[in-house]
């Protein structure tokens, strides 16, 4: 119980919203690769990250997926707080990447919050520029920059985490977060190889001079 108070202390600083939330969340935990939000659900609850992370996609009728966003640790998912507070059917699928710690806020809790707690306001609306900001990210990529270019952000971005030069990643996996196919991302990196900025590896890349 103590953790779980002092990671909402570095979210919120309104002591009485805490005290308040306590009592009406859920702490869980759960391995890799498992929904939290399937397609056509009605949302009972939103994550608030404390570990780990989610990825939030898209399909299409054929089953071909688009990545959304991840949820970090300190993040919530701004189209399940929406959906959820309309009352609307889930139009994403939510799932773990890793072994991840969060918890469930319910949505009726946020909708009995928000007229009394403006901290909670202020985290809310915080999410929804987060997701606003990857999302003109993520059409200035699209639009104005090659595949290449996207490829070398990536893989910047990747090795940033943890300041190791190994990525791994898989070809299909940089191609999903791309949303491009991955004999795209095959001959790219291929050609990255000629240029010694990297060495391809099975299931990672280790990145030399980028």
């Amino acid at each position: 119980m103590e953790n779980i108070k002092l990671f909402l202390k570095e979210i919120f600083s309104d002591k009485n919203l805490i005290a308040a939330l306590i009592p009406r969340i859920r702490h869980l935990n759960i391995p890799d690769k498992q929904f939290i939000l399937k397609e056509g659900e009605y949302i009972q609850v939103v994550p608030l990250v404390m570990n780990g992370r989610f990825r939030v996609v898209q399909a299409d009728e054929s089953g071909k997926e688009i990545l959304l966003y991840y949820i970090e640790p300190g993040e919530s998912c701004a189209i399940s707080i929406s959906t959820g507070l309309n009352h609307e059917k889930s139009r994403i699928i939510a799932e773990s990447t890793e072994p991840t710690e969060f918890l469930a806020i319910p949505i009726r809790v946020l909708e009995e919050f928000f007229p009394k707690y403006p901290d909670l306001n202020r985290f809310i609306l915080k999410t929804y520029h987060t997701r606003y900001i990857e999302l003109v990210n993520y059409i200035d990529n699209i639009v104005f920059k090659t595949v290449d270019q996207r490829l070398i952000n990536l893989l910047h971005s990747k090795k940033g985490k943890n300041g190791y030069p190994i990525i791994k990643m898989t070809h299909q996996q940089i191609a999903f977060e791309l949303g491009t196919a991955r004999e795209v991302i095959s001959r790219t990196l291929k050609a990255l190889e000629k240029e010694n900025k990297i060495i391809n590896h099975r299931g990672y890349i280790e990145v030399i001079n980028l």
